[in-house]
């Protein structure tokens, strides 16, 4: 009779036992997926933020703009946005463009030669277009290979 009660208690033990292997298996299971997609979530919402910061930087300096509003060509092929306004007698321009991975803003003199590494880093994206559309002006940001898309009136 002792052995069958050792018996029964070894298979009470083993089945305990297997039962919270489960548990703790399927826990670890638990946190490594909700650590990936937290992850995933996160990474996500820093590209969400920096193209939002991007369109949102680009958008305020159109609106706040007074001078004139022209589209160029970079050296390395991109769109440059060219505000130009006069302070003082003295023509100056705010140009905006992407290079490298990232949206820049120079403010300096008209005369004063473009070169791309000179400027201001506002975000990173992977690319940034300006198209006029009539008496408006269609600004792309590219990031997370996502487009963010905005139209702002210009004031003639």
């Amino acid at each position: 009779m002792n052995q069958r009660r050792f018996g029964l208690r070894a298979a009470s033990g083993l089945s305990l036992f297997l039962a919270v292997a489960v548990f703790a298996l399927m826990a670890l299971l638990t946190v490594v997926l909700g650590a990936g997609v937290y992850r995933s979530v996160v990474g996500r919402a820093e590209v969400n933020h920096e193209a939002r910061t991007a369109m949102a930087y680009v958008t305020g300096k159109l609106r706040a703009n007074t001078g004139d509003v022209s589209l160029e060509q970079t050296e390395v092929g991109d769109d440059m946005l060219v505000l130009s306004e006069e302070i003082g007698g003295a023509n100056y321009e705010t140009r905006i463009y992407a290079y490298g991975g990232t949206l820049y803003e120079i403010f300096a003199a008209a005369e004063i030669d473009f070169a791309p590494d000179q400027g201001q880093p506002i975000a990173a994206l992977e690319a940034f277009s300006a198209e006029k559309e009539e008496n408006a002006l269609r600004l792309t940001v590219r990031a997370g290979g996502e487009d963010y898309t905005a139209r702002v009136a210009l004031w003639e």
